[in-house]
Order: structure tokens, then C-alpha cells, then sequence
């Protein structure tokens, strides 16, 4: 659950402006806007369907799913968001060395600089 709601757009744009994206694929949950407000969230980096497929929110964030499954969430109101499955996980592996770090002090942790989505838009 979010601290303060937000809404859809602002949720995007927060999402893009974390994971330095200039899109993000979106699915407007029925009976939604962009407007609409935000206030739970389920997340899993990589593909996310199965995980999120229960979870009751406003919101589904991943890197990917089908479109089958894609479609079953928006008829029950949710808005997917879909950052690529690349990318998705790519935010986090910078907590990851930190957490790592303190673990495991004696060992060099690194998170690539040149790593990139295979997929890109044309």
C-alpha cells in the first residue's frame, strides 16, 4: 500500500523516471483513467504473470506478461505496467551490490555500466 495515493500517470511517471525509461507499456484497467487514483501495487521484476495473477490491487508492475494475461487483469479493473523484463530487474541490482556488500564485505561487487534490454524500439 502506498503512503499517499497517486494517481495512474503519476505512478508512470515515477516508474519511468526510477528506471531511466522513456516509455513504459501501459494497460488502462476498465473503468479507469489516467486519472485514476493508486493505491496498492503489486510488483515482480522479469515476468510477472503468474506471481501478481491473485494479488487484488490497483496496480500491476513487471516486466512482462502475456496478453491473455494482460487482458484478464484490466477486465478485473487493474492497470499492468510493463517496463520490459530486462529493465525491470536492471533497477534493483544497484541495492542488491549494497545489501551484498555488507554481507559479504571481503567481495567486490559490481553492477554492469554497459548492460542493456536486448529488445529495443525502432
Amino acid at each position: 500500500m502506498l503512503s499517499r495515493p497517486l494517481t495512474i500517470v503519476q505512478a508512470l511517471e515515477r516508474v519511468k523516471s526510477y528506471l531511466a525509461l522513456p516509455f513504459v507499456r501501459v494497460a488502462i484497467g476498465e473503468g479507469k483513467t489516467l486519472d485514476s487514483e493508486v493505491e496498492t501495487v503489486a510488483c515482480c521484476a522479469g515476468s510477472g504473470s503468474s506471481v501478481l495473477h491473485n494479488c487484488e490491487v490497483d496496480v500491476y508492475l513487471s516486466g512482462e506478461m502475456s496478453h491473455h494475461d494482460v487482458l484478464h487483469a484490466t477486465s478485473h479493473g487493474r492497470t499492468v505496467m510493463l517496463c520490459e523484463h530486462s529493465n525491470s530487474e536492471r533497477g534493483y541490482l544497484v541495492h542488491l551490490q549494497k545489501k551484498l556488500s555488507l554481507l559479504l564485505p571481503q567481495v567486490e561487487f559490481m553492477v554492469s555500466q554497459s548492460d542493456a534490454d536486448p529488445l529495443v524500439v525502432m
